[in-house]
């Protein structure tokens, strides 16, 4: 009952923004986006999710919860090593919650699930192409592609994956589940050869 009480606040509150900034034009679809995601915060979080790099196993990534990172920082996440251009499949069910650029992060994707929990992509190369904030997404769902954008720039491909609750950061990798047969809903165009290297490159790489 809490939770129900919680998001409906959350609903209502965001109405109310629409209205008094004058954002009417947009307010039908904004409102069934945020009703939506409202309904989000009344379901339980997801205790186990897909790996959201395609033909990547969970044994393979080394786990990098809480490393020291530059500026003092600990690493909220985990980085997923892959070739450039391998696929970012979204790891549960929910909508594109935000999709944008920061200094860490480079090109990022921001998926909102079960329990109003976000599901954070980042570094990617480029992003699936008509992907836009709203959409639902399933754990088929084509997010983008893994690369070095943001700090990751000099550093071997890789996805950055991270997990927010209301506590905070949540460490992805136990929540991990590998893929049976890894499909995506979107057609996009194969990578270039230029950005796709030879061989495999291995999750035990440690970044800095």
């Amino acid at each position: 009952m809490k939770r129900n009480w919680k998001a409906l606040l959350v609903l209502a509150t965001v109405m109310f923004l629409l209205v008094i900034t004058g954002a009417a034009g947009a307010l039908a679809d904004t409102v069934v986006f945020y009703a939506r995601v409202a309904k989000l915060y009344t379901e339980e979080p997801h205790s186990r999710i897909k790996m959201p790099v395609e033909d990547v196993a969970k044994r393979e990534v080394t786990d990098t919860w809480g490393a020291p990172r530059s500026g003092g920082r600990q690493h909220e996440g985990q980085d997923i090593f892959a070739p450039k251009g391998a696929r970012v499949l979204s790891a549960t069910n929910g909508y594109v919650y935000k999709i944008g650029e920061n200094n860490l992060g480079g090109q990022t994707v921001s998926v909102i699930s079960s329990g109003g929990r976000v599901y954070y992509y980042a570094h990617l190369d480029a992003y699936a192409p008509g992907l836009e904030v709203g959409d639902p997404v399933t754990t088929r769902t084509l997010l983008g592609f893994v690369g070095t954008t943001g700090n990751a720039q000099g550093t071997p491909p890789h996805l950055h994956f991270g997990v927010y609750g209301f506590g905070g950061a949540i460490n992805p990798l136990p929540l991990i589940t590998d893929r049976t047969i890894p499909t995506v809903t979107r057609t996009t165009p194969q990578p270039s050869p230029r950005t796709t290297p030879a061989r495999r490159i291995t999750n035990r790489v440690r970044v800095s």
